[in-house]
């Protein structure tokens, strides 16, 4: 089973992983650490595109690109038409090689159309003003955050980390029901 986990900056959903992890044994795919590696694959073409500015110590800097595309809408298009494919090809990979409980952990989900991945969805929504209490620097980068909406089971995150276990165990009893129920009609069906 595939759960995608995906909600806006600072809103909780690696907290959320973290409970699948150690409750629920989940393999946990965090596409962020997979953006990382991309980021080094293409440093070259980044350069070109981008400047040398954006390397610090022969490597490329995310605070450096991060204050190059998020001042322009025009430039982070630009990044993302070049890392997400490769990014949404490591994370199929991974998922196609792992079995039991995969987690996919992303605040672009959609965007990267790796939703279509998951067999369920969990978004993990919070105030805006506890995402920025959580994360000062979010504010700027929930701008490009848009379209990171809503789908799937929506866990609300703007109380304490025992609540949110809680309602992340409430949600996994619902999933796990609905799992086995579609598993029962698929057999009924075959």
């Amino acid at each position: 089973m595939v759960i995608g986990v995906t909600g806006k900056i600072g809103t909780g959903k690696t907290t959320v992983c973290e409970v699948l992890k150690r409750d629920y044994g989940a393999h946990v795919v965090n596409v962020d650490r997979i953006g990382h590696e991309v980021l080094e694959e293409v440093k070259e073409r980044l350069v070109e595109l981008f400047g040398e500015s954006i390397l610090e110590d022969g490597k490329v800097s995310r605070k450096k690109l991060g204050e190059i595309v998020f001042g322009s809408e025009e430039k982070l298009k630009k990044l993302e038409q070049l890392v997400h494919p490769l990014m949404r090809k490591k994370v199929e990979d991974i998922v196609k090689k792992r079995s039991g409980l995969v987690v996919i952990e992303a605040a672009l989900l959609r965007r990267m159309k790796l939703d279509a991945l998951c067999d369920h969805i969990i978004t993990v929504v919070a105030e805006e003003k506890k995402i920025i209490e959580r994360n000062e620097s979010a504010k700027e980068r929930l701008k490009f955050q848009k379209d990171v909406i809503p789908q799937g089971i929506v866990i609300p995150n703007n109380s304490s980390i025992a609540d949110l276990e809680r309602k992340v165990k409430e949600v996994m009893a619902l999933i796990w029901e609905r799992h086995e129920s579609q598993g029962e009609n698929t057999e009924e069906e075959s």
